[in-house]
């Protein structure tokens, strides 16, 4: 055969095999999504979305997601609204003002917590027992404008103080400057969310936390939100996205240790102080189950992500009794169930197994 017949044959090949490749790469090119986690430092109660980044989970839907940390729900609500994220996990106060008053265009389609994260802590040897003995006390919250404000001052009203003359909320940040502040009784007790409070006592603050109301405790919290013209155009992508992030659950709940290390291994900045690596993994996987332990609820049964209409109802209302929206909106402006059967549609045993089966000393 001529020497110039066989090049060209060759050329002719390698141009075909690199079409192939090319169409067999566009064809399997992962659609890039955008997802807001509501916190500035992404760490181990947030391991559902990096454990569904990580194990590759959303490329399994077809995704090529982006994690995101925001500077807290409003931020995050905002910024789907303006078309600057897909998607956004986001707690429902602020996300509640915006859609009542028309200024935001979204809605939840996937619950995360079922029952609020916010509790009151006061020191062991505190005499306080009850939130009705806080009359007259300080109370400490992260910021004014937290949601840490907006629920002391529900804890208060249930137990039948008036949260406009008989408690005063002060700022007192976090980390140690919050640690310091109660410490020295700057404060008589604190409004904080439940990992902030895990992570207080790795640093040298127990706290003993006040019963609260049941109705006020179960309210829902926390839940994944999108505009609803992406709801309406899109909903391939938010099942597949929501689906990963059970998984991420699944998994987490599985081997919870593992779920730790891969948060870790993503975000080394989330990693415990702790010197012992035995003992940090102890102290992460505290503050990992003490956030998964609210992402389930015997109402839902085995659907995750199912939100309890019912539920959101008195969660509206109760916004209403707090004077953070001027009246309720409708529950169907603010949730949606349509995609839950088909999020829910996924190997869930298979999930397990592999994440029990998992090696811990290739995640360390």
């Amino acid at each position: 055969m001529p020497i110039r017949c066989s090049l060209r044959r060759l050329f002719l090949s390698s141009a075909i095999l690199a079409a192939v490749a090319c169409n067999f790469s566009a064809a399997n090119a992962l659609e890039k999504v955008r997802v807001l986690i509501p916190v500035r430092n992404i760490d181990e109660a947030f391991s559902p979305f990096v454990v569904a980044k990580e194990k590759g989970y959303f490329a399994d839907e077809g995704y090529d997601v982006t994690l995101i940390a925001v500077g807290g729900s409003n931020e995050s609500a905002i910024q789907v609204t303006s078309g600057n994220a897909e998607v956004g996990a986001a707690s429902p106060g602020e996300a509640l003002v915006g859609i009542q008053s028309g200024k935001l265009d979204i809605r939840y389609f996937y619950g995360l917590y079922y029952s609020n994260i916010w509790s009151v802590g006061v020191l062991p040897d505190s005499p306080i027992k009850s939130i009705a003995e806080l009359k007259g006390k300080r109370l400490g919250v992260q910021s004014m404008g937290s949601a840490g404000t907006t629920f002391g001052r529900a804890f208060a009203q249930a137990a039948g103080l008036n949260p406009e003359t008989d408690i005063s909320f002060l700022s007192i940040g976090v980390g140690a400057q919050a640690v310091t502040s109660v410490q020295r009784k700057m404060v008589d007790g604190i409004v904080y969310w439940d990992a902030a409070i895990a992570k207080f006592k790795f640093s040298g603050l127990s706290l003993r936390e006040l019963p609260v109301a049941e109705n006020l405790r179960t309210l829902p919290d926390v839940a994944l939100l999108a505009r609803n013209e992406t709801i309406a155009k899109n909903p391939k992508m938010l099942t597949g996205i929501a689906r990963a992030v059970a998984k991420g659950y699944d998994y987490s709940m599985a081997n919870p240790q593992a779920a730790v290390l891969i948060t870790w291994k993503a975000y080394p900045e989330a990693k415990s102080k702790n010197p012992d690596p035995k003992a940090a993994l102890e102290e992460g996987v505290v503050v990992n189950q003490a956030r998964l332990g609210i992402w389930n609820s015997k109402k839902i049964g085995d659907k995750h992500g199912l939100m309890v209409k019912s539920d959101w109802e008195r969660l509206i209302q109760f916004f209403v009794d707090q004077k953070v929206i001027p009246a309720a909106v409708p529950v169907d402006h603010v949730i949606t169930n349509d995609f839950n059967d088909a999020i829910n549609q996924y190997d869930r045993p298979a999930i397990i197994a592999a994440a029990k089966k998992e090696d811990l000393s290739k995640l360390q």
